[in-house]
């Protein structure tokens, strides 16, 4: 897996700051991995649908339009 910052870091440091889920659409996956995801993305500067997410989530793993959808909405955070 490619790790732009430690899962610690992003879930101390990123995900308090994610604006709470009001109703509907819910994450499955840690939002340390989207969080991570999205990073990566940032860092390398790779295009969206050249993302490695099979490589980038563990379990569950999410198609690139997920992760810019999380991008572009916000990535909600469960309460």
């Amino acid at each position: 897996m490619y790790n732009v910052l430690d899962k610690d870091i992003i879930k101390s440091e990123i995900v308090p700051y994610l604006p709470l889920a009001k109703r509907g659409f819910q994450a499955t996956v840690p939002l340390e991995e989207i969080a991570n995801a999205v990073l990566y993305k940032l860092k390398t500067g790779v295009q969206w649908h050249q993302l490695p997410v099979k490589a980038l989530f563990e379990g569950n793993i999410l198609s690139w339009q997920s992760v810019y959808y999380h991008y572009r909405n916000g990535v909600p955070r469960m309460s």
